[in-house]
This record gives C-alpha cells, sequence and structure tokens, in this order.
C-alpha cells in the first residue's frame, strides 16, 4: 500500500529502471519491513564470468559503507543475486542491496535516506518497540509501560470485583455514538483479526446474550 500510494521506495535506488522480476526481497532474504516487497531484479548469466565469491561480496559490502552488522544470502539460481540486509538495532543503519552474482553489478541499493515518510515511520515504530532504537532508554520506558499497564490490569479487576452487584456484570447501559462505531469499522478493516474479533463478538453477543435472559441480565444487556 506504501509503494502504491507513492510513499515506499523510490525508483533512485536501482541502477537503471526499475526490474519487473516477479520476485520480492522478502523472498530471498530477511530484510526490513521497508524492503520486503521491493522488486528484485536478475544476475545476467555470462559466459566469460563465474560467481562472485563470498569475500568479494563483502569487500563490496564494506566499500558501499555497510558498517553494522549484516546478513549475506546467497543467490537462489542461475539469475538470482546476492543480497546484503542490515536490519540493525538503529532503524538509521538498515541496508538492502542486491548484487549481480557474476559481474559483482549493484542492482538496488536500499538506506533509511531513501526511505519514503510511511517506511521511515515503519522503521522507527519497530525498533522503538523492539527496545533498541534508543538502547537502555528505549528499554527502561518500555519496561515502565509494561509495569504500568500491569497495574491497571490488577487495580482495574480489584475495583470491579469490589463495586460488582451480586446478580450481574456491573456493566453500565449506555448509548454508543457514531463516532465510535466509525472508529471500530476502520480499526477493524487497518487489523483483520481485530476486525474478525469484533465480528465474533457481536455475534456471540446480538444471537447468544441477548437471546437467553439469565446472560442478559448478568451482562445489563
Amino acid at each position: 500500500m506504501a509503494t502504491s500510494t507513492g510513499v515506499g521506495y523510490p525508483p533512485s535506488i536501482w541502477v537503471g529502471d526499475p526490474p519487473k522480476s516477479g520476485k520480492q526481497a522478502e523472498d530471498v532474504a530477511d530484510v526490513s519491513w521497508a524492503a520486503e516487497n521491493m522488486p528484485v531484479a536478475d544476475s545476467v548469466p555470462l559466459e566469460a564470468y563465474e560467481q562472485l565469491s563470498i569475500d568479494t561480496v563483502v569487500q563490496t559490502a564494506e566499500q558501499e559503507n555497510v558498517q553494522t552488522a549484516y546478513d549475506i544470502f546467497y543467490p537462489g539460481d542461475t539469475t538470482g543475486v546476492y543480497t546484503v540486509s542490515a536490519f540493525p538495532d538503529r532503524a538509521q543503519d538498515e541496508v538492502t542491496m542486491h548484487i549481480d552474482q557474476y559481474s559483482g553489478t549493484i542492482l538496488a541499493d536500499y538506506r533509511w535516506e531513501d526511505y519514503q515518510w510511511a517506511g521511515k515511520a515503519m522503521a522507527l515504530g519497530i525498533t522503538i518497540h523492539k527496545g533498541f532504537q534508543f538502547g537502555l532508554i528505549n528499554q527502561l520506558a518500555g519496561l515502565a509501560l509494561c509495569i504500568g499497564l500491569i497495574g491497571m490490569i490488577v487495580s482495574g479487576i480489584w475495583l470491579w470485583r469490589k463495586r460488582k452487584p451480586d446478580n450481574h456484570i456491573g456493566a453500565p447501559k449506555g448509548r454508543i455514538g457514531k463516532g465510535f462505531w466509525l472508529l471500530v469499522i476502520v480499526f477493524g478493516v487497518l487489523f483483520p483479526l481485530v476486525g474478525v474479533s469484533l465480528i465474533l463478538i457481536f455475534l456471540i453477543d446480538r444471537f447468544l446474550i441477548q437471546k437467553n435472559q439469565r446472560l442478559s441480565r448478568y451482562f445489563n444487556v
């Protein structure tokens, strides 16, 4: 979606025209989220060339300033490419590079500075979520958030148990506005598993709980 709306990878990452290969980067290597759907160019088999050695690929990566720890994925067939993939702690150090397995030509070089805003936002979100982007501070902030969420859950259950009436669950009755339903629909579309879960809950409520007097009284619906 990011690519089709113009906020994915730009054409400038390829040498020459963007490839029309049916392969995507995620099919040949473990790459960053922003590079998963990037088309992979084919190597051109030439009689005068043999497949590059791994040492030559490493040398090429170092010459191109791939400084963080990285993985090298071998070509899958005679037209495949070497893929250098750096998926480090900091989003700014991510690299996806495709190298012709015969000539050593760099067919594509995709890095943080090439990401559009959606790719940068997602890359940062992943590394922050994993607790790597800002090191120890990032991890301590994540720990504080987890402790806070656990505290909210425990205190919420405790307060509910203290105030719950004996004859029903204690859920308040109220009207749900159109804005809430719009929000539910949007999140259900963006996150399909959430949407399926909400539909399942609706069906249980509509055809099981509301049809049973005892259950409807207990759930206060």
